[in-house]
C-alpha cells in the first residue's frame, strides 16, 4: 500500500536549503511507493498543528523553482524544541491519521535530535515510519572532527555554508575597494559576520585574499579568550594599530560570538544566542573601543585609540549573509540538491534513523561522495573549528583552511581593476597638507 511522506525543515534557513527541498521532493514524487508528498508548514509546528501543504498538488514549474528560492519561506521553518510527551504523541497521531510513513527533517544538531526522537517513538507506538535528516547549517557545525586526511569525518561540510562563505568572500572584497578609497577618513572598517560559536564563517573572510595582500585581519571566536573580553579588546587594538603601521588602513573580520563583553543577547528554546537581536554587536563594541568612545574628555570628545587619524566604521550585513541567492554558490546548490535526493533514497530503501551526509574524497581534486549516519550520532552534537587551522598571531586562519574550503565556494570570486601606480613627476616643493601638519 502506498504511504505519505511529510517534508520539513528546522532553524534558521539558508540560500540553498529549497534545493534539498527540491531534491528530496522530486525524488519522492517519482517514486511508486509514494501517494502524496506533504509539506509541514513552519517545521515541527506544522506537524504539531496538522498543517500539511500538499506538495504533490502544486505546479510542477513552482517545485522547479525551488532551488532558485532563497531562504525557508516556502513551506516555513522553525525553532521550537520537543520538549514534552505529550507532543512526541501529537507528532504520532498527526502522522497515523494521514498515513505518513516517511518523515524527513532538515536542519542541524537539534533538529537531527528531533528526528531521532519522532524515529524511536514511532517504533515504539507501533507506527511503520521512517525518518531520515537532511543535514542543514551555516555554522558548519553539524559533523565530525578533522581527519588527518584534511577531511571532516561524519559530514565534511553542511549544505548552505559554501554560499555564505562565497558571500563572506565577495564583501570582504568590495569592502576593500571601499576601504581603499575612504582610508584617510575612515582608516578602519569593522565587519561583523555570523557564527555564534564557531568561526567557519569569519574564516571565509581569507578566502577573498588567500595571498594575504590586504590588510585583513580576522577574528574568530575561539581564537580568542572565552573569559578576559577586555583582554581580547586590548589584543584587537594592538593587532589594528600593527596593521596601521604598515599598511595606513585595516579591516577586521569579527565573529558575532567573539567574547567583547556583555552583549545583552537572547537566546532561542534550544538555548543558542540569537545575535541578530541582542543590544550590542561584537563589532559595534570593537568599532567604539578603537574610536575611544569610553574615554571621552569633558568636552564629550573620544580620545581614540588608533595611531593614525580617522575613525573605526562598522557594519553588520545581519541575516541577509544566509539568504542571499545572488551571491550562491553553485557547488553548494548542487550538492544540497543531491543530499536531499539522497535522502529520500534512503528513506524509499527503508532505512529508518539515519541522516544522509557529504564525504569528501581525499586527494587534490574535489569530489564528494554521499552516505548514510545514525541520527544518534549528530544529534545534539558539534564539531568544533580546528585548532591547527587558526594561525598563531590568533588574527587569521592557515593555508589548510583554504585549501579546504576554497572548492566549496563555487567557482572563482569577480576581479576588480586594479592600477599600478604610475605617477606623474613631482615638480612642486614638498607640501604637507594643514590639516596632517
Amino acid at each position: 500500500m502506498k504511504r505519505n511522506a511529510v517534508v520539513a525543515q528546522s532553524g534558521g534557513p539558508t540560500s540553498v536549503i529549497n534545493a534539498s527541498l527540491q531534491g528530496a521532493i522530486e525524488t519522492l514524487l517519482k517514486s511508486e511507493k509514494i501517494d502524496k508528498v506533504y509539506g509541514a508548514r513552519m517545521g515541527i509546528l506544522g506537524v504539531l498543528r496538522e498543517e500539511l501543504i500538499d506538495i504533490t498538488a502544486q505546479d510542477p514549474g513552482e517545485i522547479a523553482l525551488l532551488s532558485q528560492t532563497p531562504s525557508a519561506g516556502v513551506i516555513g521553518s522553525c525553532r521550537y524544541k520537543i520538549k514534552s510527551e505529550e507532543d512526541m504523541m501529537r507528532i504520532v497521531e498527526v502522522f497515523k491519521a494521514h498515513n505518513v510513513g516517511y518523515f524527513l527533517y532538515c536542519g542541524g544538531e537539534d533538529s537531527m535530535d528531533t528526528a531521532n526522537k519522532v524515529s524511536i517513538l514511532a517504533r515504539k507506538e507501533g507506527l511503520d515510519l521512517v525518518a531520515v535528516g537532511i543535514p542543514k547549517t551555516i555554522d558548519n557545525d553539524l559533523g565530525g572532527p578533522l581527519q588527518p586526511d584534511g577531511t571532516f569525518a561524519i559530514c565534511d561540510h553542511d549544505p548552505g555554508y559554501g554560499s555564505v562563505a562565497r558571500n563572506i568572500a565577495i564583501n570582504v572584497l568590495e569592502a576593500n575597494e571601499e576601504n581603499k578609497a575612504s582610508h584617510t577618513s575612515d582608516p578602519v572598517l569593522v565587519i561583523g559576520v555570523m557564527g555564534r560559536k564557531i568561526g567557519f564563517i569569519p574564516a571565509a573572510a581569507r578566502l577573498a585574499d588567500p595571498e594575504r595582500k590586504m590588510p585583513l585581519l580576522i577574528f574568530l571566536p575561539e581564537a580568542l579568550s572565552k573569559d578576559d573580553w577586555k583582554g581580547n579588546l586590548e589584543y584587537i587594538t594592538d593587532m589594528v594599530n600593527e596593521t596601521l603601521r604598515k599598511h595606513g588602513r585595516c579591516i577586521v573580520i569579527i565573529g558575532e560570538g567573539v567574547n567583547v563583553g556583555d552583549l545583552g543577547i537572547l537566546k532561542d528554546a534550544f538555548g543558542h544566542a540569537q545575535f541578530s537581536a541582542a543590544e550590542r554587536s561584537a563589532e559595534q563594541v570593537v568599532a567604539n573601543y578603537l574610536n575611544g568612545l569610553d574615554r571621552k574628555d569633558e568636552q564629550g570628545r573620544a580620545r581614540t585609540r588608533l595611531i593614525v587619524k580617522g575613525i573605526a566604521r562598522y557594519e553588520k550585513p545581519g541575516t541577509r549573509q544566509r539568504r542571499e541567492i545572488a551571491y550562491v554558490s553553485e557547488v553548494d546548490r548542487r550538492e544540497a540538491y543531491e543530499v536531499g535526493a539522497h535522502a529520500a533514497k534512503l528513506a524509499l530503501n527503508e532505512e529508518n534513523g539515519y541522516m544522509a551526509t557529504i564525504i569528501r574524497v581525499p586527494g587534490e581534486k574535489y569530489e564528494v561522495v554521499y552516505d548514510k549516519v545514525p541520527l544518534e550520532v549528530v544529534a545534539n552534537s558539534a564539531r568544533t573549528f580546528p585548532k591547527e587551522w587558526i594561525a598563531p598571531n590568533r588574527a587569521d586562519v592557515t593555508d589548510d583552511f583554504i585549501k579546504w574550503a576554497m572548492p566549496l565556494i563555487g567557482g572563482p570570486l569577480p576581479r576588480f581593476a586594479q592600477f599600478k601606480e604610475i605617477y606623474a613627476p613631482k615638480l612642486c616643493p614638498e607640501y604637507t597638507s594643514a590639516g596632517y601638519r
